[in-house]
């Protein structure tokens, strides 16, 4: 057995098993961001979205958090997050409690993650805070059906049709341009 059949925990099997289930989401994430500036990515799992963005070199901060020690530990260790200079920021933390200052990001994004948030409205105030004025929220929702599982944390994921409640979420927050997109894509911008 080879040193890399060894090193592959449970945690890395599933976090590369994530990766190749989300490939079409990171794809679409990422369409259409602001191609500078700094951007946050909420759940980031195993990093690999924070990889795409880091490629591109033109962001001035990349930052992410993560609840997950072990998906902060894998993503820590990407080649590309870790060059000096990269500009990357990769924390352990949720949602509902961003440690960064306010009007820190162009754009927060979160990718099948937004199930996972127990207290949706607070994160929704922790993104409106950090996001710059006219900034970009987009979240990319996992679509689950008629009858999403109950052990689902956010209570609007649990209740059904997830895009509908969502939107609904931001507009009450105070989001403009609450679009819609394609793939269970939800685009959001804070007043400028």
């Amino acid at each position: 057995m080879s040193k890399r059949h060894l090193a592959m925990t449970p945690t890395k099997l599933f976090g590369r098993l994530m990766e190749a289930m989300n490939a079409a989401a990171y794809r679409e994430a990422i369409q259409g961001l602001p191609a500078r500036g700094a951007v946050l990515e909420i759940g980031f799992g195993t990093g690999r979205f924070l990889e795409m963005l880091a490629a591109s070199g033109s962001y001035a901060l990349i930052a992410g958090i993560d609840p997950t020690p072990a998906m902060v530990a894998m993503a820590g260790a990407r080649p590309a997050l870790r060059q000096p200079g990269s500009q990357a920021d990769i924390r352990l933390g949720t949602a509902e409690s961003l440690p960064w200052g306010e009007a820190t990001f162009d754009a927060v994004v979160a990718i099948h993650c937004f199930q996972f948030w127990s207290d949706p409205h607070a994160a929704v105030q922790e993104v409106r805070r950090v996001l710059k004025p006219g900034g970009l929220l987009r979240l990319v929702l996992r679509a689950h059906g008629a009858h999403p599982p109950d052990w689902l944390p956010n209570p609007i994921s649990r209740a059904g049709d997830e895009d509908a409640g969502a939107s609904a979420l931001l507009s009450a927050a105070a989001f403009e341009a609450v679009l819609a997109g394609p793939g269970h894509r939800i685009d959001a911008r804070k007043p400028a």
